[in-house]
């Protein structure tokens, strides 16, 4: 798509009123102005139409809507900003330590690390959490993951359901690594929730896990 004679020194003059927009402008107009004016979704167009994240979207969330009343979503961006669209008033928390992905997040978004997750929520608040695209993007060694998964476990209520969606090509598997012991087990239970979705030609896989007592 070629951009109008009119819409670089558009773009250049929004990028540059950008921290003022923040402050006054409500967060559906801002959206409306990154996505369709800046266009910086652009970038991940590719990634809606992947297998992974088809199933994301239109099996797994669902179903989590569906079934928990609490869930907490780890990480904000252009292309997560329409799932709480798929959740009641009240049920769909986000969590993203970095301030400029703040307007993607939910209504109820936390500012923080997901390791700070004890400090703005109780113990056992959340009935489920997805980490999605966390491990090997940021939390990469096992002793961060190890410590993230544990305090995912103070997170979630017991039975809780833990959604964990990594890549096997940049990180060695969390699980064979026994880095969920003693903390969570396989979920059992028959329903879109298997032991591995894994998608033919990706190396994107999702875990499921319920939260062991403590």
């Amino acid at each position: 798509m070629t951009m109008s004679p009119m819409a670089s020194p558009v773009r250049s003059l929004l990028l540059r009123l950008a921290p003022v927009a923040k402050r006054i402008l409500p967060r559906p107009l801002q959206r409306y102005l990154l996505l369709h004016v800046l266009r910086v979704n652009r970038g991940y167009v590719p990634l809606r139409s992947l297998a992974s994240r088809i199933c994301l979207e239109t099996e797994i969330l669902p179903w989590v809507s569906e079934h928990c009343p609490k869930v907490l979503f780890v990480g904000a961006a252009p292309y997560t900003c329409h799932y709480e669209k798929l959740f009641a008033r009240g049920q769909y928390t986000t969590i993203d330590a970095h301030p400029s992905t703040a307007v993607w997040g939910s209504s109820d978004h936390i500012l923080a690390p997901i390791q700070e997750i004890r400090r703005h929520r109780p113990e056992g608040f959340f009935d489920c959490v997805v980490l999605n695209g966390v491990f090997g993007f940021g939390v990469d060694t096992p002793e961060e993951q190890r410590r993230v998964i544990e305090v995912l476990h103070g997170a979630l209520r017991p039975g809780g359901l833990l959604v964990v969606g990594w890549n096997t090509d940049r990180h060695a598997d969390p699980d064979a690594a026994g880095l969920f012991e003693p903390f969570f087990e396989r979920v059992s239970e028959p329903s879109c929730m298997q032991r591995r979705r894994t998608f033919a030609g990706e190396t994107h896989v999702y875990d499921f896990y319920v939260r062991l007592p403590a």
